[in-house]
């Protein structure tokens, strides 16, 4: 507590009252106007005392007064009782100074003294707990502080795992050839690419989020769809879903994108379903734009680029990926390795800045299909 009065009127009428027990007058402090008018703009959890006829006698601090006695949580004006001077400033800065909680003349009678005291008393009170709770959250943000930076490294260490140690996944299917490679990002959420049979056509799924929740409540769905007859309509009909329901609850909605590639194996027919920010390209016919349907040709290679890789590659190059890829005399298996490299010499960091995927479907020039 602060008692601005420079001819110590309030301080020896509350220590002739007794105040001195009590644990609000404890550590109060006197202070002249001047001095009280240095003070930092600083929020303060205190209770300010002042004598009003020592601030009349200093007009030209005033100004700052005012806004001084704002960084306070409330403020009680004393005055003589004859000083009309006194009271008439008080009553005319009350109307617009909200911190003024209390106006007094003295000398009083003991009533006004014992409602002096208890209004002290709660604002003490109640200060001293916004004090313990402000500690408490205080060590509570240290904490979670703590919690967030060990999750982050743990975070970091899985999604090194995930790149290292999970394979480069190739599968040969009646003549033609699938293979992926993934690279981790810092970013939240991430990509995930699957591949499964189904009714005499193979279903590539690719999904990029930068939510963790909605990636990993996609891959639980994936994961009872693959137990039955895959129907990409179905699938992204409930992945729709799903993604409304998780997005309905937050303010920032995520971006999701769910684009399947279906393959019928006899025709050579590629699909597309959902949608995606990725780009197709054909080592014969160079960039394609895949609206519903596209046919493969014999001895064809198509490179499917995530959103993912196409956001990491043109914050590090300059050149289209087009253009890069027509340089290229690489075999299937090479071409992946050197796109990943590519993205990963510019890096100072162990991280891309977003998770990054690349599928590609070579058709064998001897297989069997039907074209």
């Amino acid at each position: 507590m602060i008692i601005v009065d420079e001819r110590d009127f309030i301080n020896k009428a509350l220590e002739e009252k007794g105040f001195g027990v009590f644990d609000f007058y404890e550590n109060s402090r006197v202070m002249s106007v001047e001095d009280f008018c240095k003070l930092p703009l600083n929020r303060r959890s205190d209770i300010l005392l002042v004598d009003t006829h020592s601030l009349l006698k200093n007009p030209k601090h005033q100004e700052n007064f005012r806004a001084i006695i704002n960084t306070f949580t409330g403020v009680i004006f004393f005055h003589d009782h004859s000083n009309q001077e006194a009271q008439k400033w008080v009553e005319g800065e009350a109307s617009f100074l909200t911190k003024i909680v209390g106006e007094y003349s003295l000398p009083m009678a003991q009533l006004q003294w014992t409602m002096l005291s208890n209004q002290l008393q709660f604002f003490w009170t109640l200060l001293d707990e916004q004090k313990k709770l402000q500690k408490h959250m205080m060590i509570f943000s240290q904490e979670l502080d703590h919690v967030l930076q060990n999750a982050a490294v743990e975070m970091a260490r899985a999604k090194k795992i995930h790149e290292v140690f999970i394979p480069r996944r190739h599968d040969e299917i009646k003549g033609v050839y699938f293979s992926n490679k993934y690279a981790a990002g810092d970013g939240g959420g991430g990509e995930f690419y699957d591949l499964l049979q189904s009714s005499g056509k193979v279903f590539q799924v690719m999904v990029s989020s930068q939510s963790y929740l909605i990636s990993s409540s996609l891959l639980g769905l994936l994961t009872q769809h693959k137990q039955k007859d895959f129907d990409p309509f179905e699938f992204i009909k409930d992945a729709e879903a799903e993604i409304a329901i998780i997005n309905g609850a937050k303010k920032k909605k995520s971006e999701v994108e769910v684009l399947i590639l279906e393959m019928d194996l006899s025709k050579l027919v590629l699909k597309t379903y959902g949608t995606g920010k990725v780009e197709f390209y054909s080592q014969k016919n160079g960039l394609v734009q895949i609206s519903s349907t596209y046919q493969l040709e014999k001895g064809e290679n198509l490179i499917v680029f995530s959103s993912g890789f196409l956001f990491n590659w043109k914050e590090t190059h300059k050149k289209d990926i087009g253009e890069f890829l027509k340089t290229q005399t690489l075999n299937t298996n090479d071409i992946l390795s050197e796109l990943f490299f590519q993205l990963k010499m510019e890096q100072d960091t162990p991280f891309l800045k977003r998770d990054a995927t690349v599928a590609m479907m070579e058709v064998k020039r001897h297989g069997i299909h039907q074209v």
